[in-house]
């Protein structure tokens, strides 16, 4: 049967069947992935800094080379996910992933795992756009804000994983496990998703590459959609290139504001992530205690981050920002007034990983709905890209600070205005509907 009308529609008004939850949980695996190894050098953070001597402002300088390359991977890979499918670009990702991983793990220096963490941040920064936006486009017009909500809660999973890995390896096999660990999870997710990964129909069907028609029609029948004759119209504005359309006056203008949004917001919330179990592990005297610590951040950053999402298609992305941005200034503070009693930083441990992730979400979607489909993973990308020069100043001024003589509760009070400047911005930012 041929379709007379838009299959995106037909998929996104029905209910989801087994083959879309199939794709949004290959993404959901993939991001577990991606959780896991941006935090593999905090949770081997005091070992490696014992094992070669280094200064807090050290450490937070190789905690940063991996945001650094997460930038290089939002900036570079997301335009090629809208230029050239949302797949090349997720399998390019993995390969970065892997090797990333497993140079970490043979490091003999500071400038060896930084060039490694820096290749392993490219992959993430790339996945970042392209995984969640997949999802997305696959999951029902009902799940959709859910869909990517699962996609971004599957991080603190990952950092649960590397939680419990580091408390495994890291007496019988050092650091260096827990990076080997995460090198194998990647290069085994890797054929699974070049097997049985499909190709976005938002992409095919807007930028209609070669053989567009028959690989719609391949995924309509396996997503039980009936198949169409024809190509649609491409979209009004559609260039020749990805750069050429992002370049309008309408979308620069959206960018900048979004740059600054999310570099305050990224500012604050890597330098809590990072500097987390490093400053409790150090308080308590235990790597251990900084990986349970990590965990208990994972397991309130799934609650948080899957309950903003189902709140986001219910209440309101834009409330929900405000919500999550709030709260986790509130939190950081709060952080560095308890950093030395274990008790509080496990009962503040699962409120941060809530407001973490369920403002990362929030943040997401917000991004996102800026720019219509065929430039959505370019836009998140190109935005994103400017957090990640928050981000990575984050742990740097982190470590300069605590450096410097002042006390964790002072850093962390500091650390904190940026989220709610960061929410302010956020707050002035447009939301496109598809056609626009």
């Amino acid at each position: 049967m041929v379709a007379t009308t838009d299959p995106r529609t037909v998929m996104r008004e029905r209910a989801m069947n087994l083959q879309q939850y199939g794709v949004i949980g290959l993404c959901v695996l993939i991001n577990m992935i991606d959780g896991y190894d941006i935090l593999a050098l905090a949770q081997a953070g005091s070992a490696l800094k014992r094992e070669w001597g280094l200064s807090d402002a050290a450490l937070g300088t190789l905690l940063s080379m991996n945001l650094v390359g997460m930038a290089l991977g939002a900036l570079g890979v997301s335009p090629v996910a809208d230029q050239f499918g949302r797949r090349p670009a997720i399998l390019t990702c993995l390969v970065f992933m892997s090797i990333g991983m497993a140079l970490a793990a043979v490091s003999t220096d500071f400038y060896g795992m930084a060039a490694a963490r820096i290749i392993t941040g490219i992959g993430i920064g790339g996945m970042t756009a392209t995984a969640g936006m997949l999802a997305l486009e696959y999951a029902s017009q009902k799940r959709r804000e859910f869909a990517a909500s699962a996609v971004a809660a599957a991080y603190p999973v990952g950092t649960i994983i590397g939680a419990y890995v580091a408390v495994a390896v890291l007496d019988s096999y050092g650091w260096r496990g827990i990076f080997w660990v995460g090198a194998g999870l990647s290069a085994t997710l890797l054929p699974i998703a070049f097997l049985w990964l499909p190709e976005s129909l938002d992409f095919l069907l807007i930028r209609q590459p070669k053989r567009a028609l028959e690989t719609t029609n391949r995924i309509l029948r396996r997503v039980s959609v009936p198949e169409i004759s024809e190509l649609p119209p491409k979209p009004d504005g559609t260039g020749p290139s990805v750069i050429h359309e992002i370049r309008q006056p309408f979308h620069v203008r959206e960018l900048l504001k979004l740059f600054l949004a999310h570099a305050l917001n990224m500012f604050t919330w890597y330098f809590i992530i990072n500097w987390g179990p490093p400053l409790v592990a150090e308080a308590g005297a235990s790597d251990e205690l900084g990986a349970f610590y990590s965990s208990w951040v994972s397991y309130g950053g799934i609650v948080g981050g899957l309950t903003a999402g189902y709140l986001c298609g219910t209440i309101g992305v834009k409330r929900m920002m405000w919500f999550t941005m709030v709260s986790l200034a509130l939190l950081v503070a709060l952080f560095g007034q308890f950093v030395g009693n274990p008790t509080a930083l496990m009962i503040l441990a699962p409120l941060i990983g809530a407001a973490l992730f369920g403002s990362a979400t929030a943040n997401w979607l917000t991004i996102a709905y800026a720019f219509p489909p065929q430039l959505r993973a370019t836009g998140l990308g190109l935005g994103t890209t400017a957090g990640r020069i928050g981000s990575v100043f984050g742990p740097i001024v982190g470590g300069t600070l605590l450096d410097s003589g002042m006390t964790v509760a002072a850093v962390c009070a500091a650390m904190a205005v940026p989220a709610v400047l960061s929410a302010i911005t956020f707050s002035q930012a447009r939301r496109m509907e598809p056609g626009r």
